[in-house]
Order: structure tokens, then sequence, then C-alpha cells
């Protein structure tokens, strides 16, 4: 009886979250842009983007083409990796970081059974988004381990080389044509890969999360929702209950996989299509969505942000020059 009571004051809890937001929540603008990659991101918005919001235009677009929409202003609200929220705020953008979203939904598929990173040297390792999270992260992993790199669309003897792709959508084919011998992909594209029914029938062979954790002992995060600054000042009651309403949506696709793989197919930018051909209970709970507030991720952000400061690209560069300031976060 407990448990059932709990979950009727968890949804009229939501329903009045989702009446506010809907009624605008002090929104003066006529129209909020809300943009977010395809994949988890959109995912973790799905609820949302289901149930519709008055004044509010989602838009789910290709993941290397998010950091343009919010450096440029085009996005009230977005959702991105953490490294380039973080390299758009030290270079001046108004931003705020309002939560973080997706905490590693990174896994390396091939053929045969689980691998050691010690055991990609001398094969070609096919990596998303070169310079974001899932490439940062691997070059972490990989020189904790002391396994050496470069970027090489051929094998190259005693060391693992990188070729990049901007997304799942892209990376697949390679795989599948065997022009890299493994792939670092990000849930949902993990499923598509290794579906016994698909087209590549690949096995998951590394589980980056777990590995990150035996190396740092702390998730690592990895998109998160940011806000401009202008709109916040202007529109503080609407993100307050645009966050609360998120944070009430945890859980919902996980349970209603079917129609949140429709709303985010509903919701793509007009000439693109989704690269989620499935969704399942068990891809949305790898997907690893959780929504914490800002001043409850800060911590980990700013450990992983150190982490970056010392993360060489090379040339005497590195992928972060600095951590954010404390008004990067949203306080509590």
């Amino acid at each position: 009886m407990k448990k059932f009571l709990s979950k009727i004051i968890t949804v009229f809890a939501a329903v009045a979250l989702a009446l506010s937001v809907t009624a605008c929540g002090g929104n003066d603008k006529t129209t909020v842009r809300v943009y977010m990659p395809d994949g988890a991101p959109a995912v973790a918005l799905a609820r949302l983007m289901h149930d519709g919001m008055d004044n509010t235009e989602f838009t789910v677009v290709q993941a290397s083409t998010i950091a343009a929409r919010v450096s440029t202003g085009a996005a009230d609200l977005a959702i991105m990796p953490v490294n380039a929220a973080a390299t758009l705020y030290n270079k001046g953008t108004d931003i705020v970081m309002l939560t973080v979203n997706t905490h590693g939904n990174l896994f390396i598929v091939g053929d045969g059974d689980e691998i050691e990173l010690s055991d990609l040297a001398g094969k070609r390792l096919g990596v998303i988004g070169m310079g974001n999270v899932p490439d940062q992260v691997m070059r972490m992993l990989l020189n904790k381990a002391g396994v050496e790199f470069e970027i090489s669309e051929n094998a190259v003897a005693g060391k693992v080389a990188l070729r990049y792709a901007a997304d799942g959508g892209e990376l697949m084919p390679l795989l599948k044509t065997g022009k890299v011998d493994y792939a670092l992909l990000a849930e949902p594209a993990v499923t598509t890969a290794t579906d016994p029914d698909g087209n590549l029938k690949k096995s998951v062979v590394l589980d980056v999360q777990q590995a990150w954790f035996d190396e740092y002992e702390f998730e690592y995060p990895q998109a998160c929702l940011i806000v401009r600054g202008e709109f916040l000042d202007d529109n503080k009651d609407y993100v307050d209950a645009f966050v609360d309403t998120l944070a009430a949506s945890d859980g919902w696709a996980e349970r209603n996989p079917d129609k949140a793989l429709a709303a985010v197919k509903a919701h793509m930018e007009s000439g693109i299509q989704s690269t989620l051909t499935t969704l399942t209970a068990t891809t949305v709970e790898n997907c690893n969505i959780r929504t914490d507030k800002a001043d409850t991720a800060r911590l980990d952000c700013d450990d992983y942000f150190k982490l970056l400061t010392m993360l060489e690209t090379g040339a005497g560069s590195f992928a972060l020059d600095k951590a954010p300031d404390l008004e990067f976060y949203r306080q509590a």
C-alpha cells in the first residue's frame, strides 16, 4: 500500500510540474528553443517531448552541430557534452549548467569475447566524437593503462590506431566493412550494433564505465543541460519548472521505450533521420540517464574537468585550459 501511494504521489507531482511548465512559469519568450543531440541526450528529454510543453520547441540534431547551436545563441536550453559546455563557458559564452543528464553510456563493440585495454594495441579502434567526452575518456583510460595510440586509418604495431567518426551512424558502417576492428559507441547505438538480428551482430567487449570507475572511482559526467544566462535571468520560474519536470521524468523512457523512441523521431531536425532504430528498457538503462542538479553534480564535474586540464592533445595543448569557476554551476 505504501509503495502504491508513493507512486500515486509521484504521478501527481509530475503532473503538477508539467502543468507549471506548460503554463510557461514566467517565460517571457514567444517560443523557447530547446536543442539536444540524437541518442541518449534526446532520450533523456523524451518524456517532455512526448507530453509537449506550451511555447517550447524541441529539436533533435546531429551531435556534431550542438555546440554551434549554443555558441551562436540559437538554443535557449540545450543538452550537450560537459566538456564542450565547459570550453564554451571558458571562452566567454554566457551559459549556466543546470543538470548532468547522462553519466556514462560508452562501450567498445567488436567480435569475440571481453578484452582488456592492452588488447587494443595493434588494432584499429573507431571512436565517436573527436575531442568530446567519448574520445577524452578513451584517451585517459589508454594513458592510465600505458597503451600508446595515434590517429591512423591503418593498424600501427604496438599502438592503438584511432579513427574518428562524428557519431554512431557514421562509425557503424566502418565496423561493418572491416575498416576498424573495434568501435567505441554510446548507447543506444550499442544496442543497434549488437542486435543479433541486425546488420552487424557484434558483441560488447569492454564496458567503459567499469574501466573508468576501476581507475578513478567516480562516474564521469557525459552530457549536461545548459541554459543561456540571459534567458535564465529573465525566466527563472520557467527554468526551475523545466528542471523539476525533467527530474520527475527519470525512469519514464525505461518504462515506455516505444513512446520515447517515437518522441525522438518526431522531433528530429528537418532533413535528418535518427540513428535510433530500436529502443528497449535495457537499452535505456544502459544509457545511464539520471537528472542530477548542478550543485549535486559539481564535484564529479570538477574532478573530470581537472583531469581534462592534464590531458595533452598535442603541440603543448590540453583538452581544457582550466576548470570552470563556480558561476558555471546553477546553485540550488
